[in-house]
């Protein structure tokens, strides 16, 4: 695509009004949970990635710190602050995925809890939750949260949770 011919024609021929009804639909496109899911996918914690920084235009590289729903902690190397970033603005190698050989990790089964064990889990939101386990169920165990809330969660999505 030509953006430079795109952005002449758009400051020359848009109105005001047609530049904030296009720049409302970006951000649309841009907060999809389904686009912000498929990013935070092929990142994790430690993770070194690019990025985008909005303030100079200019990509720079970035630890992976944290997740949010819609935006993710990065420590930058550039100026070593740490920055609320959208995933929007993580560039993503298309061939890393292929490319991960990281081992299997294996995944925690039934026979690895046990009733009142403090475990945690991400929900579809992905925020994490944190609770103890009031019922093994064939498939899922039942969580009770600290807000009170109670979840079946499959076992493979569950971590133990240390008391110190």
């Amino acid at each position: 695509m030509d953006w430079h011919n795109l952005m002449s024609t758009l400051a020359t021929q848009a109105t005001d009004l047609e530049l904030l009804q296009l720049q409302t639909a970006v951000e649309h496109l841009l907060m999809q949970p389904s686009r912000m899911i498929a990013i935070r996918q092929q990142l994790h914690v430690g993770q070194t990635v690019q990025y985008l920084d909005v303030r100079d235009n200019r990509m720079h590289a970035a630890k992976v710190i944290e997740f949010k729903p819609d935006q993710l902690m990065v420590h930058a190397s550039h100026d070593a602050k740490y920055k609320w970033i959208r995933y929007a603005a993580v560039a993503l190698d298309p061939s890393a995925k292929a490319a991960q050989s990281q081992p299997k990790e294996v995944l925690p089964r039934r026979e690895d809890f046990v009733v009142g064990d403090t475990v945690s889990f991400e929900g579809r939101d992905l925020i994490r939750k944190f609770g103890k386990i009031s019922r093994i169920n064939q498939k899922t165990a039942s969580i009770v949260c600290e807000d009170g809330h109670e979840w079946r969660v499959s076992f493979a999505l569950l971590q133990r949770v240390m008391n110190v």
